[in-house]
């Protein structure tokens, strides 16, 4: 058995115990074992089938919602051991609030390196097609390769400069308001780097996009989204799912006469986007303007993560906030290059 299949199992028994097991460890005690296991306090929380403010509530008499950030560190000595917890689910909580690449890639797999090996199909049509084989004959074969698409994942991080002084009179409630916005900050740097993963390549440099012209440079009209439909779907058998457009991009979609036909869309009623073609129309405020990227979610890219987010605890624990730091190392891959196509309207 490996280390991790080890540790996996260690951590499935420590999550199995019976509450009342789970209840006696309080403050450090639970902080260190749960460091020693590599399980996070919402795993905890989970297992307890409850809510880090349900779990303040009854350990420590603090309400999550009216206390103050002082007043937290003084309800209990073990306090001030969950504080780390109380700063990450609300960036957590950001990180997964706004950004919309979590419905733009296959998955997010946990990787044990800052440098990984993708492993991939290159497709051809002339062998991927099945093929009547005669008796004895070869069979055609589909070949999944390592070895040269290696992708290197980038720590990503935004840091927190305030003193304890600055915060101390401050609501839990309220900071927890300030780090969910820095959560999704966060989150959307994420998005920006998929964006770009998807409009010219990942890491490898061996990913490029299929990029089609748009029928007039500098413009954009409806026939550009049928040929790039068209071309995922039928030519690279892909179903296409998803369109990722600028800002600019974004808007000469929505005025498309196709599209802004008040009995097919609710946009200008509601602000429900269309959905032309059947994918889901997706702004992206760094997606390049002169490109448009029309993919299939469930095969396109997916996300490589080393290490989830981090914080300096032991600053947030003894209550140094003169800069901390809240950090991933993460990026994104392409797994098909063929289930997205680019079109280009470039001058």
């Amino acid at each position: 058995m490996s280390q991790r299949d080890e540790l996996v199992k260690e951590q499935v028994a420590f999550l199995s115990r019976a509450p009342e097991q789970l209840h006696t460890l309080r403050g450090r005690e639970l902080y260190d074992t749960l460091a020693e296991l590599d399980l996070t306090h919402g795993q905890y929380f989970r297992a307890l089938d409850t809510t880090l403010d349900d779990y303040c509530a009854r350990e420590f008499g603090a309400d999550l919602k009216r206390i103050t950030v002082e007043r937290f560190f003084h309800s209990d000595p073990s306090a001030k051991w969950l504080f780390p917890e109380v700063v990450r689910e609300a960036v957590i909580t950001g990180m997964r609030q706004k950004p919309r690449y979590p419905e733009l890639i296959a998955r997010d797999e946990r990787v044990s390196g800052s440098v990984y090996d993708v492993p991939y199909v290159n497709e051809d049509p002339a062998e991927e097609d099945l093929r009547q084989v005669a008796e004895g004959a070869a069979i055609p074969e589909s070949t999944i390769r390592y070895g040269d698409r290696v992708v290197r994942l980038d720590k990503k991080g935004r840091g927190v400069i305030a003193s304890y002084e600055v915060i101390r009179r401050m609501s839990v409630d309220m900071l927890r308001i300030h780090l969910r916005r820095m959560g999704e900050r966060l989150g959307r740097n994420l998005d920006a780097r998929l964006a770009y993963v998807l409009a010219y390549g990942d890491g490898s440099g061996a990913t490029a996009p299929e990029t089609m012209d748009a029928e007039a440079a500098g413009t954009w009209s409806y026939r550009d989204l049928v040929n790039g439909y068209l071309q995922l779907l039928l030519t690279n058998h892909f179903t296409p799912t998803h369109v990722l457009a600028g800002p600019q991009a974004a808007t000469a979609i929505l005025l498309m006469e196709e599209l802004s036909n008040v009995l097919l869309f609710d946009f200008a009623k509601t602000g429900a986007l269309p959905t032309p073609l059947g994918m889901k129309l997706v702004p992206m405020p760094d997606q390049a303007e002169d490109r448009i990227t029309i993919l299939d979610a469930g095969y396109a890219a997916q996300k490589l993560t080393e290490q989830d987010l981090l914080l300096e605890n032991d600053k947030l624990i003894h209550q140094q906030w003169d800069r901390a730091y809240l950090t991933v190392v993460t990026d994104f891959a392409i797994v098909y290059e063929r289930a997205r196509v680019v079109i280009s309207n470039a001058l």
